[in-house]
This record gives C-alpha cells, structure tokens and sequence, in this order.
C-alpha cells in the first residue's frame, strides 16, 4: 500500500477538447463531480482498486457489471 495516485482525467479531457461541463454532461454527472475527479477525491483510489480487482479476476471492467435492467429479464434463465 502506501501508493500515490494522480489523477489524469484533467489531461485527458483537456486533451479531447472538452470542458468539465461538456464531459459531465457526456458522463451523465454534474460539473463539480469531474472537478472532485480531476483532484483525486477518492475516484481515482477507487479506480485503482478495480483496476486492481480485475487483474485479480482476469477480466475488463466491463465484466463487472451488466447494462440491462435485472428486472425486465424473463423467468426462463
């Protein structure tokens, strides 16, 4: 442990030629989210620990979740 982690999400988004609102707005999150993200308020410790998990798991972050709705899959599976 012990690890530093830096936010590049500012490089990144600024390297896209977005804003912080114009990337909220993309990500579906308010500005002041991006702008918690961009100075390491948690996020990216959080990243790192699913990055982490992954490597554990052998899968894509993706893997970790589902995008349909539970609730409208039929009682067939």
């Amino acid at each position: 442990m012990g690890e530093i982690y830096v936010s590049k999400i500012a490089e990144l988004r600024k390297k896209a030629g977005l804003t912080q609102r114009q990337l909220a707005d993309a990500v579906g999150v308010d500005p002041s989210t991006i702008r918690n993200w961009e100075r390491n308020r948690a996020f990216i410790e959080t990243l790192a620990k699913v990055s982490r998990l992954c490597d554990v798991l052998e899968c894509d972050t993706s893997d970790l979740y589902q995008t349909e709705d539970p609730l409208m899959q039929s009682d067939e599976e």
